[in-house]
């Protein structure tokens, strides 16, 4: 929702015009070019090798389906940055992406913000730990980066001097619902990551209005918050009992009290001491070096001062706290402890997995979307994890060094670009795009923001948009008309990937709800094949095909759907623990795909049953036994094709 707000006023937006992102796109590509700055060339070029390499993985991978999956989601943030790349960067331009970013992140946490103090007004299905606030992107985590980045932006906004006093009215007043909504989520990564990147904003923006905007918003955001931890019930397995609704009321009462308060002293604040600022902060009151050694002195006080109080010997003892690999674990009731409690819920054991595989593999990796496949091979406990929690580990373990050495140019090229025009007349702009950048990487360097468009696209929308040519004239790029013709025609040539795949997914999805919802195989074996004619190399449609034919009493076609399903994608223990079941219900010796199945997952306890089961020789045996492993399958939520 950030996204399309800020691409729609941007690529859209200037003197009351209204556009479209892609006829902006197609506009710069068939008609008069712009100039790509050499830093943007570097980002698009990493970018577009990065999602090239994702695609090529699949030839040593071999699983077509997860490298085409990634691929698409590369492809479409390169799309993105080359879009908002190529289109100037006016003051105007950029003041609405800020504008409608801010406008789009803050729709969505209010939303998951009524829900958990409101639920009687905005009700939510039951959902995976609802503790935590997740709705509506489903992963507290995200929704904790989402608020952190608007939060940045917010603050940018309502200390920013240059900008409409409405827009620094209405920044100040929605800080504090971002905060709430920041913390219900409980995510310490995204409390850390947007706390360092508020710090950045200050140091490198330094806006003329930071004094005046920081009164009228973090006296009452403080307070919101603190009201928030105390309403424990909020965060527990079921904030909508009648003791939870009431503190969530009295939260909301708070809340609404808190924006009021924010919005008449930001407004108070800009008819007054704000005209004074705007003309000191053109002043210069002391020597560029004056201000230099000012600065070293109060780093210097800072560190001795830690040093004295011990802080050294705290933060050893808190890291080995964090290297324990141990849950997070609280008292009821009293859930908000984990933001003090330095455990990483088990992520060093998730990255080592990664480090491991890409000391086995440094040249190439194993394979985009392959993690998953490396984890249940290595895991060292029995929790199911998909991703490594870690673009960059992440990367490293699926496409080695090549691919580890494209994202560290791409984020460099970023980073380096907005680090330089933080030196130009417009620095309080970019020190906002800087911070957030910043926010977004640090976070992803410890999730999986990757595989979550709603958080990654807004970051390469700003870098495209804050690195894009600020004039027509310049060093740098234009493409001649062939070169046009030729990136326009691949633009729409990519829709052709992402509708393949949501057609295939759709399908997939109803096949799956029919088959574990519904049991019935004739609905589910009619979406799988629907989804199989959309994309035919991913293994999830061909084992609902397999396990409705076992259902059906026709196994042998079992099989032939279950081999399908091993050869898109020999690597997963899936195919091989689903192959096993239909060969047993064929009386053919299941004994060998059980024991492969075994073999690519040792802790899974369905993998265990399934050998157990078959150890007999005997082939009636197998085929009753058949039943049992199938019925078991099924009462799973650990496969792949259970509905999410």
């Amino acid at each position: 929702m950030g996204v399309f707000m800020g691409f729609v006023l941007y690529g859209g937006w200037d003197g009351g015009r209204a556009g479209h992102g892609l006829a902006v796109a197609l506009g710069w590509l068939l008609g008069r070019a712009r100039v790509l700055a050499p830093v943007t060339l570097v980002a698009i070029g990493a970018l577009a090798c990065y999602a090239l390499l994702t695609l090529i993985s699949a030839s040593w991978s071999h699983s077509s389906g997860r490298a085409l999956i990634n691929f698409d989601r590369a492809w479409m943030y390169l799309l993105i940055l080359l879009l908002l790349g190529s289109v100037r960067a006016s003051t105007q331009n950029l003041r609405w992406l800020i504008r409608g970013l801010l406008i789009g992140i803050s729709i969505v946490c209010l939303a998951g913000l009524i829900s958990r103090v409101l639920p009687n007004i905005w009700h939510t299905a039951p959902a995976v730990s609802d503790e935590r606030l997740s709705y509506p992107l489903t992963y507290w985590n995200a929704l904790g980066l989402l608020a952190a980045l608007g939060i940045v932006l917010a603050f940018h906004l309502t200390c920013t001097l240059d900008e409409r006093r409405l827009v620094q009215v209405l920044a100040a007043a929605v800080l504090p619902l971002l905060a709430a909504t920041l913390f219900f989520t409980l995510s310490r990564g995204a409390i850390a990551a947007g706390a360092v990147g508020l710090v950045l904003y200050v140091l490198v923006a330094r806006p003329g209005g930071l004094l005046t905007g920081a009164l009228a918003t973090l006296p009452a955001t403080a307070v919101l918050v603190l009201v928030a931890n105390h309403a424990n019930l909020l965060n527990t397995p079921d904030p909508t009992t009648p003791a939870a609704v009431s503190q969530g009321h009295h939260v909301a009462l708070v809340a609404g009290i808190c924006v009021a308060v924010c919005a008449l002293l930001r407004l108070l604040l800009a008819l007054g001491p704000d005209r004074y600022l705007g003309r000191a902060s053109q002043k210069r009151w002391i020597s560029p070096g004056a201000g230099r050694a000012a600065s070293a002195g109060v780093v210097a006080v800072l560190v001795l001062g830690a040093v004295a109080l011990g802080a050294p010997h705290a933060v050893a003892n808190e890291w080995q706290h964090f290297l324990n690999g141990t849950a997070t674990t609280t008292k009821a009731n009293h859930l908000s402890e984990r933001l003090t409690n330095p455990s990483d819920d088990g992520r060093t054991g998730v990255w080592e997995v990664a480090l491991h595989a890409f000391s086995a593999s440094p040249r190439h990796g194993y394979g985009a979307g392959m993690y998953q496949t490396l984890w249940y091979r290595n895991r060292p406990n029995t929790s199911n994890v998909v991703n490594a929690h870690s673009l960059y580990f992440q990367t490293m373990a699926e496409l080695g060094l090549p691919g580890i050495a494209l994202l560290v140019i791409l984020v460099g090229a970023v980073l380096i670009g907005l680090a330089v025009r933080t030196r130009v007349p417009q620095r309080v702009m970019y020190g906002a795009f800087l911070a957030v950048s910043v926010v977004w990487l640090l976070h992803a360097g410890v999730d999986w923001d990757w595989e979550m468009p709603a958080v990654t696209v807004g970051f390469f929308a700003v870098a495209g948009a804050a690195l894009g040519p600020r004039s027509g004239r310049g060093f740098g790029w234009v493409p001649a008309d062939g070169s046009r013709l030729i990136l326009a025609l691949l633009c729409l040539a990519s829709l052709v990937v992402p509708v393949l795949i949501i057609g295939s997914q759709g399908q997939l999805d109803e096949a799956e709800k029919a088959l574990y919802l519904s049991k019935n195989c004739s609905s589910a074996s009619s979406a799988a094949l629907s989804s199989i004619g959309w994309l035919d190399v991913r293994p999830e449609p061909f084992e609902i095909l397999g396990l409705c034919d076992v259902d059906r009493d026709e196994p042998r076609l079992g099989v032939v759907a279950m081999d399908q399903a091993v050869q898109v994608d020999p690597g997963s223990w899936e195919t091989y623990y689903t192959l096993a079941i239909a060969q047993a219900a064929a009386g053919i010796d299941p004994r060998p795909a059980a024991a492969k199945a075994l073999q690519m997952n040792p802790l899974d306890p369905l993998t265990r049953q399934e050998v157990e089961e078959f150890r007999t020789s005997d082939p009636p045996e197998w085929v009753n036994r058949s039943a049992v492993v199938r019925a078991a399958a099924l009462a799973s939520t650990e496969l792949s094709i259970v509905p999410s």
